[in-house]
């Protein structure tokens, strides 16, 4: 299996952290982010990652490709066997993709109407994960599941500033707005030991 990449992706990272938990063999392949046509030959649209897992298996979406590494290799799992688990599992990656995702990428891009109101959601919304993480060690629970894997690499950011050679301003946006290390205590905690779990 082969996975597009580009430096410092969020959502690489998170699929470099499933297929690690895994044990999966990703072969990487370079993308400049200013040409993407290979992404798009690929898959049909300029995102990346893309899994290319061969015979026209194509993937795009980074959570949707880490779906993909469960069916490939149920154990060990990332999504609960309860299928009402599994929901409240489903239910959190939506959010976070479809909701949390919204305020930093337009005070990135400059197109948030009302940026303060948009930092603010950044901040307000931190006490949920730290609750989530009263009394278990992951955020839906006590082994690491979907749900560490969807949020990490972009909470982290919260703990440990991006290097001097990330240039990409979503990134600094969340290190601006995601006020965690010495007030969040769990979620501090988790951060460092997300941190410290192989990557593929």
């Amino acid at each position: 299996m082969r996975v597009l990449q580009i430096p410092f992706s969020t959502n690489v990272e998170r699929v470099a952290l499933a297929a690690a938990h895994k044990g999966l063999r990703i072969d990487w392949v370079d993308v400049d982010p200013a040409d993407r046509s290979g992404v798009v030959e690929l898959s049909g649209q300029p995102l990346v990652p893309v899994l290319d897992a061969g015979d026209g298996d194509v993937v795009v979406d980074s959570m949707a490709i880490v779906a993909r590494f469960e069916e490939l290799a149920p154990e060990p799992a990332l999504w609960p066997a309860d299928p009402a688990r599994r929901a409240e599992v489903d239910v959190f990656v939506d959010w976070f993709d479809l909701v949390w995702k919204g305020p930093p990428n337009r005070l990135a891009d400059g197109r948030s109407e009302d940026p303060g109101a948009d930092a603010a959601a950044l901040r307000g919304w931190l006490g949920r994960f730290e609750e989530l993480l009263a009394g278990r060690d992951h955020l839906m629970g006590d082994a690491l599941g979907a749900a560490d894997v969807c949020a990490f690499p972009f909470l982290r950011y919260g703990v440990k500033p991006p290097p001097p050679d990330d240039t990409d301003p979503f990134h600094h946006v969340l290190a601006e707005h995601l006020p965690i290390a010495g007030r969040l205590p769990r979620l501090e905690a988790w951060v460092h030991r997300m941190d410290l779990l192989p990557r593929a």
